[in-house]
């Protein structure tokens, strides 16, 4: 009998999967985000023109930090019946148009590109729960990185433009992560029969 040769470690992943990264990450975001909180953002003199930009700037900092979040470990620690999504919520991610953003997703090469890779599923069953734990954690980290937005635009509703600030601080994130995460969940809500007929 031959042994299978393992798999080749891609040394990207060991990098952005590494502690310190994450850590590096995260302190630059920070510090970005709170500086330009005063100099562009809502609580800048300029506040009215630049807060847009300081919003999409925000937006793109938490998309990279979708990569630097454990997601795996923080999935596995959360109660299964939260991933678990009821039949009723296919309703709302068409009238979302969830399926209109993953459509987008796969026109511009996203998915095939990035997901797909990411995901390395193989198309067959022994790799539906390997699957599952990639929607999982994908939830968990745009859930994260969402929360960022959700602070800052609790924040911004103590500056002088607080409902159009709040709003610019909220609309990229529900665009980069909360489709995202519904996203997910549509993928899950498909594929939990498929789980609950492997055991």
């Amino acid at each position: 009998m031959i042994a299978k040769p393992e798999p080749k470690t891609n040394p990207k992943d060991v990098f952005f999967q590494s502690v310190w990264f994450r850590l590096t990450y995260l302190l630059l975001l920070t510090i970005y985000t709170t500086v330009l909180w005063f100099i562009l953002g809502p609580a800048s003199k300029v506040a009215e023109a630049t807060t847009p930009w300081y919003a999409v700037s925000v937006a793109c900092g938490t998309c990279g930090l979708v990569i630097a979040v454990p997601a795996p470990a923080i999935a596995r620690c959360l109660p299964p019946r939260w991933f678990r999504v009821p039949a009723r919520e296919r309703l709302l991610h068409r009238l979302l148009g969830v399926d209109v953003f993953n459509g987008f997703l796969n026109i511009s090469g996203w998915n095939s590109n990035v997901l797909e890779p990411l995901r390395g599923f193989s198309g067959k069953r022994a790799g539906l729960p390997s699957l599952e734990q990639s929607l999982r954690a994908a939830a968990v980290s745009h859930g994260i990185c969402f929360t960022i937005h959700i602070l800052l635009a609790v924040l911004a509703l103590f500056t002088r433009h607080p409902w159009s600030a709040a709003l610019w601080m909220l609309f990229p994130g529900v665009v980069i992560h909360v489709y995202p995460v519904l996203l997910q969940r549509s993928i899950m809500l498909r594929l939990q029969p498929l789980l609950d007929k492997t055991g």
